[in-house]
């Protein structure tokens, strides 16, 4: 049959192919699964689905709906319902091409009578190409992954599509030192081949490594001339690097020196040897190369507390590290960045003589399951979780961050109960599925990669947010980011040389804003909506001009 087209997409007939299966348990079983990897398609590309479905039931006769929804799970058009009462393994074949980007969930769902007896749904996204065609140092935008650990090296196709220009990982230094291989990193090459820029992370330092000397200094000699001999096989190719993931959690730090009150996030007990060990990682590795940048991990408390506490502490640290995670509140403007954190932050460095560059190089919303169990993270839902990411970056960016990395890129496998489960964009599962904010995220890269913020807007209610920017690529012209933090407004913008205005939420998804009688308006919700088209004469009293600092 021909194809036939409606709400701006394509879909064939399903196809369906039956086989006969013996020998299940009693029960059903669905399982759908895209033909690309991560499930992210270009506008007007072609995909498809294969939707496998399990009846082992002999008795019982079931009604099977597949049909394609919005991310607000509005229907699109597309809705086929089948007969299964045959104990049979079947597959249904499910076409798309579509003309608007979005995220969309594909549903196959068992009705006995009326009722939904079970259902499973899979997301996929339409994004715009923002694919990596070379490194692009100069992005703020990046993610942390585990890419050994998923043992499973396709996942930077997926970054690489997503337009996220750095990546965060362990730089495993142990493995290629001193071992037999002896030889460069291959991931080097690896993101070279996707066009993604690497921040390692140097593999952790036992702490249990170090003694002291006759001058009270603490020294890891074995481990920091290993690491120098990791970073010159790396010279030219590689020019910063992270000292120490979160020393206060990690390779026995606050065991082997315990904070007097048990405070371990504190540095008071391991703080002055892991400032020993860090100033000696920057003198071995400058003498490879000066222009190499060390990070340091830079909480407030930690910064203040390794100057006071051990001499030419400033000369050894190029820049700083933050991971500003949103604890017990839930929304990015409640934290302290609004309220003046990277002003603050900024003068203490000053104050010491450190560089004010700042790195977020962790941050993020979990999507885990709550249970019984009170723990520090809240947890939000895919939808809130995207919407969280646009804000969180516009925010920080803005006032203060040089580069931000999303933790993480992938789910991790610990169950949906556990926090650390739900920071990744991608699904856990066999094709790497996106969620709704790896959709965001590429429009965000989309949207805000070259645009200059200039200011903040004045907005009337204390709930509504929004900056606006020039866009470098469009001669100036000006792009109001504007949303609530949780609910839905109406905002009036007085316009009086303003013709036409457009807006895209954080899906692409554009929408054309009405203006009636010199007003324009504009429908705020907690996703950022981002409005282009107003003449600059409109907006200049409406928003105060970015500090610099």
């Amino acid at each position: 049959m021909l194809p036939y087209e409606k709400n701006n997409w394509i879909c064939h007939d399903v196809f369906l192919a039956v086989t006969v299966v013996f020998g299940k348990s009693q029960e059903n079983i669905i399982d759908i699964t895209f033909n690309k990897l991560g499930a992210v398609y270009h506008k007007n590309e072609s995909g498809n689905s294969v939707c496998k479905v399990i009846k082992a039931n002999n008795d019982i006769t079931y009604k099977v709906v597949v049909e394609i929804v919005d991310i607000d799970k509005k229907p699109i058009g597309y809705k086929k319902t089948y007969t299964l009462s045959s104990p049979f393994e079947r597959y249904y074949y499910v076409p798309f091409q579509f003309s608007e980007l979005g995220y969309y969930y594909l549903s196959v769902s068992f009705l006995h009578g009326d009722k939904v007896i079970f259902s499973k749904q899979e997301g996929f996204g339409v994004i715009p190409d923002v694919t990596l065609t070379k490194k692009d140092y100069d992005s703020p935008f990046g993610v942390g992954a585990h890419y050994a650990r998923y043992g499973d090296w396709r996942v930077a196709e997926i970054q690489q599509a997503l337009g996220i220009a750095w990546v965060r990982d362990v730089a495993r230094w142990k493995d290629f030192i001193g071992t037999a291989r002896n030889t460069p990193d291959p991931f080097i090459d690896y993101l070279d081949r996707h066009n993604i820029c690497w921040l390692p992370i140097l593999d952790y330092v036992d702490a249990n490594h170090g003694w002291q000397d006759e001058n009270g200094i603490w020294r890891w000699d074995e481990d920091v001339t290993n690491i120098k001999k990791y970073v010159e096989m790396n010279e030219n190719r590689i020019l910063v690097y992270e000292s120490q993931n979160e020393p206060s959690n990690f390779a026995g730090w606050n065991k082997r020196w315990p904070h007097p009150q048990g405070q371990k996030w504190r540095p008071q007990g391991w703080g002055v040897p892991f400032t020993d060990l860090v100033k000696q990682m920057h003198d071995s590795i400058k003498a490879v190369n000066g222009d190499i940048k060390l990070i340091w991990p830079g909480e407030e408390e930690w910064i203040e507390y390794f100057d006071d506490n051990r001499e030419d502490v400033a000369n050894h640290i190029d820049f700083t590290a933050i991971h500003p995670y949103i604890l017990w509140r839930k929304y990015p403007e409640t934290s302290p960045f609004y309220d003046g954190f990277y002003k603050m932050q900024k003068e203490m460095l000053k104050k010491r003589n450190i560089p004010t560059e700042i790195w977020v190089t962790e941050t993020g919303w979990t999507t885990y399951l709550p249970d019984s169990i009170r723990r520090h993270f809240p947890p939000v839902t895919e939808y809130q979780q995207a919407q969280y990411l646009v804000r969180n970056y516009l925010v920080q960016l803005y006032f203060g961050a040089g580069k931000m990395f999303w933790y993480e890129l992938v789910e991790e496998p610990f169950g949906v109960h556990h926090p650390e489960s739900g920071f990744g964009i991608l699904r856990y599962n066999t094709m790497l599925t996106v969620k709704p904010a790896a959709v965001a995220f590429a429009n965000m890269v989309n949207n805000y990669r070259y645009l200059k913020p200039i200011g903040k807007y004045l907005a009337k209610d204390r709930k509504t947010y929004g900056f606006i920017y020039e866009n470098e690529k469009e001669s100036g012209a000006p792009v109001l980011s504007i949303w609530r933090e949780a609910d839905e407004k109406e905002e009036l913008i007085p316009v009086k040389y303003t013709k036409s205005l457009t807006g895209v939420d954080i899906f692409g998804r554009t929408i054309e804003i009405p203006i009636i009688d010199g007003m324009a308006h504009l429908p705020l919700s907690m996703s950022v909506l981002t409005v282009s088209g107003f003449d600059m004469d409109d907006l200049k009293n409406l928003y105060e001009p970015k500090e610099q600092y």
